[in-house]
């Protein structure tokens, strides 16, 4: 008898807007990805959440990055860039995105 290979997905049930749902379930078929699929990957970002180094492009997650203590921004851990060598425009391009990622993550973005 085959011992039974241990599956550790869990099920979810949960409550959308259907209009959501819907948009949602229509984009994923275009990109040929699963709603689960989407929600797992979201769920993975948003308990232990990554950006890419805006100098190097080296992926990072947030917690292996210390916060200069001028800038306040995170130091990449590979090149140690932060927002100190940065041109304005740049910087304020660079916080206008982060604003995005915050607000998704907050629950602020609504379709």
């Amino acid at each position: 008898m085959k011992k039974a290979k241990y599956d550790p997905k869990e099920k979810l049930t949960t409550t959308i807007d259907a209009e959501i749902l819907n948009k949602a379930r229509k984009k994923c078929e275009e990109k040929h990805l699963t709603i689960a699929g989407v929600l797992e990957n979201f769920l993975s970002f948003f308990t232990n959440p990554w950006v890419y180094c805006f100098s190097c492009g080296e992926k990072f997650y947030v917690n292996e990055g210390q916060l200069c203590p001028k800038c306040g921004w995170i130091k990449c851990p590979k090149c140690g860039s932060c927002r100190c060598g940065l041109d304005d425009k740049i910087a304020e391009a660079i916080f206008h995105m982060r604003r995005v990622y915050e607000d998704l993550l907050s629950g602020r973005v609504k379709g």
